[in-house]
């Protein structure tokens, strides 16, 4: 009898986490899963999508969220709306990273945790701004 129990209770271990895993098979069959919360993959070479299969927007059209939308230029970035930073799988859209900024100092925080200059020192590096002013001294927004 206890060899009874002792079956009957591997077996619904054994079913349980196969429930577990199955959700995410579903959701990405070829196993490119989409990169932790607040990084990105690197741009992929023109015409190819990184990892093989992940989907790739050009300048203007929407990138990020749960699927992992890349930008296909790799002189741009996917920007987010102020306060966003992909929170909650929102969407971004590709836009072109800055080839100049000024020197004006007007501190905005980005999505990555990091204190820049201004909005558009933020973008040259390919990074959001989660609001003005300088982030907190966590290293978090």
């Amino acid at each position: 009898m206890p060899r009874l129990f002792t079956l009957i209770a591997i077996v619904t271990l054994g079913l349980i986490a196969a429930c577990a895993v199955e959700p995410y098979k579903d959701r990405y069959p070829d196993g490119n899963y989409p990169p932790p919360p607040g990084q990105t993959y690197p741009p992929p070479p023109p015409g190819q999508s990184y990892p093989p299969g992940r989907p790739i927007a050009d300048d203007g059209q929407a990138c990020g969220g749960i699927a992992g939308v890349q930008c296909g230029n790799p002189n741009s970035y996917c920007k987010n709306d102020y306060n966003a930073c992909g929170a909650a799988d929102q969407m971004g859209y590709c836009a072109p990273r800055p080839d100049m900024c000024t020197r004006e100092y007007r501190p905005v925080c980005g999505c990555d945790g990091q204190t820049y200059g201004n909005a558009c020192t933020a973008a040259s590096a390919g990074v959001s701004v989660v609001h003005d002013g300088e982030c907190g001294s966590s290293g978090r927004y």
